[in-house]
């Protein structure tokens, strides 16, 4: 199963944006795994100058990881036992702040399994998102 999510606002005070791909199949117990090219989307675009890892790359790809596990644990106990790769992680230099790839890999979690929890993440007044 494949779930991909895009968060994109823009208000006159602030724009947010990340998109996470996630391929989920069925496994003996839940995890969460990172892709191997996951910022492969920069060669694509800009070259593969570009592709070299960036400062917050980490941060990123933690912030990816703990939005999955977020996602698993907001699903019924039955439907948990999921292999989560996280295959690709798209962010914009100005426009990605804290929080947003987490919402979207939670998202794209909840995408693919076709399963959403009663109270899902919202974004705030401030523009941050807010996880219940």
């Amino acid at each position: 199963m494949e779930g991909k999510y895009r968060l994109q606002r823009q208000t006159s005070r602030w724009a947010r944006f990340a998109q996470v791909t996630v391929h989920i199949t069925v496994a003996g117990e839940p995890d969460v795994r990172m892709g191997t090219d996951v910022f492969g989307w920069r060669g694509r675009s800009y070259g593969t100058a570009v592709c070299a890892s960036r400062a917050g790359d980490e941060r990123i790809q933690a912030e990816a990881r703990e939005g999955a596990w977020y996602a698993l644990v907001q699903l019924p106990e039955s439907a948990r036992e999921l292999l989560v790769s996280v295959a690709e992680i798209v962010t914009a230099p100005t426009d990605t702040g804290p929080g947003d790839v987490k919402f979207a890999a939670a998202h794209s979690v909840w995408q693919a399994v076709g399963q959403e929890p009663d109270q899902r993440p919202w974004i705030g007044d401030d523009g941050n998102p807010v996880f219940p």
